[in-house]
């Protein structure tokens, strides 16, 4: 994204009880900083940040989400005379018109890791919140891709989504960055068929994901051939070369201007660990090749010659081999914090989760802002924070700081680790304060940039990190109100009731965490009495009460994939 614009340890504990007690607000006009000028900054009784929107009820995070897909749903217009939504063919719009900016020069369309994006986003904000609009505005992001975004079956990478597009363009593939530009600077000449590997592994969990919301076999078939494609190419790769060159002509196999590192490679292994879940394709292919993938990284990212080296992964960056972003070693960190025990795919993750949140802070960090760090998307290491070439402003990035506050919270989740939790706590309130009340999402604060309205950033990678955030930590979810935050199952269908949450999940056997403002009195699993206990070694359920009188509750089922809640 972005390079066309020159791209405290100390302890907290927030509850629902004495929020209202330290909740203040500073003189009239105040802002957290000149890059954020859409809400006043609200402090707690410390001078630390809180989320602009009711703090006290802990719905700041819930807002933001509410903004971001009732704008998607019900203010996106028509682009131009396409016939079709902005984000289906552009990836920036016009505050003002919210139609897309076009340039030939400088933007391009980032359709596979948007709607890849999206998905997460989906799987989380369904289950949140049961908004039926949600999920047929994605399927026609993803039936889009599939008919008008994907490689022909005769290629050297066959059936696979391209990522990028032309401004406008109603068929993907063109575009890409690092082709030869003619003599106006266009780079929209050269060939059309460029694809990025990793957005091969994104969309095509997303792909796998949609299929185990819905059912419906084209998107497994679509998420298999993703992992097809990824296993038929991997290569064992070194300390200058990943298990996939990060930018290729589709159509022939070769390498774009000698891309041979770079891009997400964790994204893949997400792919094929759910691929193998499933039992869908061919397990000994994807299992050697996520094997190659993950310990790659493991002896090359994490530990090695390539330590630290997260080059490459927006799409509108041409190559340039010391520029490293933040979103590849967050989502390594997301997949190892997403296990049960992440011990189990890294031995030594507790050190190196650790060092990607510190590195993350150091390299790419901005403030802090009244105790909480924003974070930026892109910086040479060996410039200083404040120092260009960067991306994308002083104020750093929505998206990256509720990212990086996503991954506190998993962190602080799994060790306890309090310096985390108020890290988490305090950049995702910092994040909240890029949404206008209007729904506009600005992804750099109001800096002076010609674009700064992206619907990847504001939006989709935004809007999936509150979610994951509550998931970890539920004492962050809203006051009072009714929510599943979190199943290990993607949720196919919710309904939410007075004292009664009711659903259904793609696997017979889940655990769910919700935060409620009842205490259930009975909880089922298809029409079977689960058991309140200690621990979820067993099917039942456990409590947790919240000051306040809401309560914590974590559901584990085994034999039947339609639950229950319900209290008098």
């Amino acid at each position: 994204m972005k390079s066309s614009q020159t791209r405290f340890r100390s302890i907290v504990v927030w509850t629902a009880i004495i929020a209202p007690m330290v909740a203040g607000t500073l003189s009239a006009q105040d802002y957290v900083n000149a890059g954020l000028p859409w809400h006043e900054a609200v402090l707690d009784s410390q001078g630390r940040l809180l989320a602009w929107y009711q703090p006290e009820k802990n719905l700041g995070y819930d807002k933001f989400l509410r903004l971001d897909w009732d704008f998607l749903e019900h203010k996106v217009p028509i682009e131009g005379n396409t016939g079709l939504k902005v984000y289906l063919v552009n990836s920036v719009f016009d505050p003002e018109t919210l139609q897309g900016i076009k340039s030939k020069t400088d933007i391009q369309h980032d359709p596979a890791g948007f709607n890849a994006h999206m998905m997460d986003l989906l799987v989380g904000w369904y289950a949140y919140s049961g908004d039926e609009e949600a999920r047929p505005l994605v399927r026609d992001m993803l039936d889009y891709q599939l008919a008008h975004g994907t490689t022909p079956k005769d290629w050297n990478w066959a059936g696979i989504p391209f990522a990028t597009s032309c401004d406008d363009a109603l068929e993907y593939g063109g575009c890409i960055r690092d082709l030869p530009r003619d003599s106006s600077g266009s780079f929209t000449s050269g060939i059309h068929g460029g694809i990025e590997t990793d957005k091969v592994g994104e969309l095509g969990l997303g792909y796998v994901l949609f299929y185990e919301m819905t059912g419906e076999r084209k998107y497994l078939d679509a998420g298999l051939k993703c992992g097809e494609a990824l296993a038929k190419h991997i290569r064992p790769g070194d300390g200058t070369h990943t298990p996939w060159p990060y930018r290729l002509n589709a159509r022939n196999g070769e390498v774009i201007n000698g891309e041979e590192f770079g891009g997400m490679m964790v994204a893949s292994v997400r792919l094929f660990d759910e691929l193998l879940r499933l039992g869908a394709g061919d397990a000994e292919g994807f299992r050697k090749a996520r094997d190659l993938a993950w310990n790659w990284i493991l002896h090359n990212q994490l530990t090695g010659p390539a330590r630290d080296r997260w080059t490459g992964y927006y799409e509108d960056v041409e190559k340039d081999t010391e520029n490293v972003n933040d979103l590849s070693p967050m989502m390594t960190a997301y997949y190892i914090l997403s296990r049960d025990d992440p011990a189990t795919v890294d031995p030594d993750w507790r050190e190196h989760v650790g060092h990607l949140l510190d590195w993350d802070r150091e390299v790419l960090g901005r403030g802090p802002f009244f105790g909480a760090w924003a974070i930026d998307e892109q910086q040479r290491p060996s410039l200083p924070a404040h120092v260009g070439p960067g991306c994308c402003s002083r104020a750093g990035l929505p998206c990256r700081s509720a990212g990086w506050g996503a991954i506190n919270a998993m962190y602080y989740e799994k060790t306890r680790d309090g310096t985390a939790r108020e890290n988490a706590f305090r950049s995702l309130n910092y994040a909240t304060y890029f949404a206008a009340s209007d729904g506009k999402i600005a992804c750099c604060g109001f800096t002076g940039l010609a674009n700064p309205y992206w619907f990847e950033d504001g939006y989709a990678d935004a809007g999936r990190s509150f979610i994951w955030a509550m998931g970890a930590i539920p004492d962050f979810g809203p006051v009072g109100q009714d929510h599943l935050l979190r199943s290990s199952s993607v949720v196919q269908k919710v309904t939410y009731a007075n004292r009664k949450v009711e659903y259904r999940t793609f696997d017979k056997e889940g655990t769910e965490v919700l935060r409620l403002s009842f205490k259930p009195t009975r909880i089922l699993a298809g029409g079977t009495d689960l058991t309140e206990r200690s621990s979820l070694k067993e099917d039942g359920f456990t409590t947790r009460a919240l000051q306040g009188g809401d309560y914590v509750v974590r559901v584990h089922h085994s034999r039947s994939n339609e639950v229950v809640v319900a209290g008098t």
